[in-house]
């Protein structure tokens, strides 16, 4: 079924667009959270609270791409959740892919939200700006939290250019960031 048709379903209340979705888009969406959150137990849990969003705002936002909207919801609600665990914890660790960006981006920022949407904005155009093999690889690592080696496997390259690409973006990222003279 057809994006536009399962939106059509949530925005009349139908219940059968949660199965729908289900059947299309959960192995994808809890593989995201999967690979965030180290468990297929507590992906399966995300899972729900991906389909209580979707419902709850499909019909209103009628997003274009229904899968990279689900995939969004499911990579929110896992970071949620992880940030949520490292709480409990106590362990003030941070994941991986994270640190990486660390060096790049080495503050937070300033906390107002203009600086928020100045962030956001110039990083949307810096991803914009890559060439599309790179932009895959960033997004599979940054946004999809995918490991280096499966990276690798599905882009043909090795491990260890993979990790020189990733390199090259974060170290061109800071620069393009200190030019900016972003509150960071």
């Amino acid at each position: 079924m057809q994006n536009k048709e399962i939106i059509g379903l949530f925005e009349k209340g139908d219940e059968s667009a949660l199965e729908i979705t289900e059947k299309q888009y959960k192995n994808y969406c809890v593989s995201i959270a999967e690979r965030i959150l180290g468990s297929r137990e507590d992906a399966e849990e995300i899972w729900n609270d991906v389909l209580s969003a979707a419902w709850d705002s499909v019909p209103k936002i009628k997003p274009e791409r229904l899968d990279l909207y689900l995939g969004k919801i499911a990579r929110n609600a896992a970071l949620k959740k992880l940030e949520s665990e490292k709480a409990k914890k106590r362990d003030g660790g941070i994941k991986l892919q994270l640190d990486e960006l660390a060096e790049a981006i080495p503050a937070p920022l300033s906390g107002t939200e203009a600086d928020s949407i100045a962030l956001r904005d110039f990083l949307n155009g810096f991803i914009r700006s890559l060439p599309k093999e790179q932009r895959k690889i960033f997004i599979k690592r940054y946004w999809l939290c995918e490991d280096v080696k499966s990276i690798a496997e599905s882009s043909g390259y090795s491990e260890n250019k993979v990790s020189l690409i990733l390199f090259r973006i974060r170290k061109r990222l800071k620069k393009e960031l200190e030019k900016e003279e972003l509150n960071l």
